[in-house]
């Protein structure tokens, strides 16, 4: 009975010993060695909160294993997982600033204010949302349908049959390709009316009116096409177009 008791109290003497261990450490810019001030700390695990404070520094209850989270605006938002030798001394982190890489560019003709107003608010830059240290950032989820060359692909037939079996067959999958072709059309088909315009046309040909218009005819670009290719690459194929069109329809 006494081993029974005393087996019980070292039991609750250990679970009051884990529920009472703290990681204690100071948050620092990854370049400049600053503290950073005032940074969220979560512990996602046990569901904990606290800040840092003008040091940069923190004290939040943790175990080993827990997922300790740091965030704050103009830095990447990252966790680290608990390990022993945080609970037995202080520890320093340091979080990167997080940074927007724009895609790079070829500049031709410097373009006009509306035109300049119009690529930034298109930019879309990565996400830079909550990763775990250490771990590759997650992949977005394709929920796009299968197109009809995939599913009568004989291999798909092979390979997935039941799979097959839906895809080809099922009411609901084919309503979901037909959708998703009108949607992906209708998005083709607004990205290229703000991209390929008849002002952007007669700025490049010098052409007008009715002339205009043949040329754009005579060009007959798909959407495809100039959803997929550069502006710049799209002028010059409408000088080149130009020439032909002029020799085809002189005065």
């Amino acid at each position: 009975m006494n081993k029974l008791l005393l087996s019980l109290l070292i039991s609750l003497s250990a679970l009051a010993m884990a529920q009472g261990q703290n990681v204690t450490g100071e948050l620092l810019d990854s370049i400049s060695n600053e503290p950073v001030q005032f940074a969220h700390v979560q512990n996602i695990t046990a569901k904990k909160g606290t800040l840092t404070n003008q040091f940069g520094q923190f004290k939040i209850p943790a175990s080993i294993g827990d997922t300790i989270a740091f965030s704050i605006v103009g830095y990447q938002q990252i966790g680290w997982e608990v390990k022993a030798t945080w609970l037995e001394e202080k520890i320093t982190l340091k979080l990167p600033k997080d940074t927007v890489l724009l895609d790079e560019v070829l500049i031709s003709d410097m373009p006009t204010e509306a035109e300049f107003k119009r690529q930034m608010l298109n930019h879309q830059p990565k996400d830079t949302g909550f990763w775990y240290h250490g771990m590759a950032p997650p992949k977005p989820r394709d929920d796009s349908p299968l197109s009809e060359s995939q599913v009568n692909n004989p291999l798909f037939a092979i390979t997935q049959p039941a799979d097959f079996l839906y895809e080809k067959f099922s009411k609901q999958a084919k309503e979901k390709r037909k959708y998703h072709q009108i949607t992906q059309k209708e998005s083709i088909t607004y990205r290229v009316n703000q991209k390929f315009t008849r002002d952007f046309v007669q700025n490049v040909t010098g052409l007008e009116g009715d002339e205009l218009t043949s040329f754009i005819y005579f060009c007959d670009y798909s959407l495809d096409y100039l959803d997929r290719t550069p502006l710049y690459l799209i002028r010059e194929d409408l000088l080149a177009q130009l020439d032909k069109f002029q020799n085809q329809h002189p005065g």
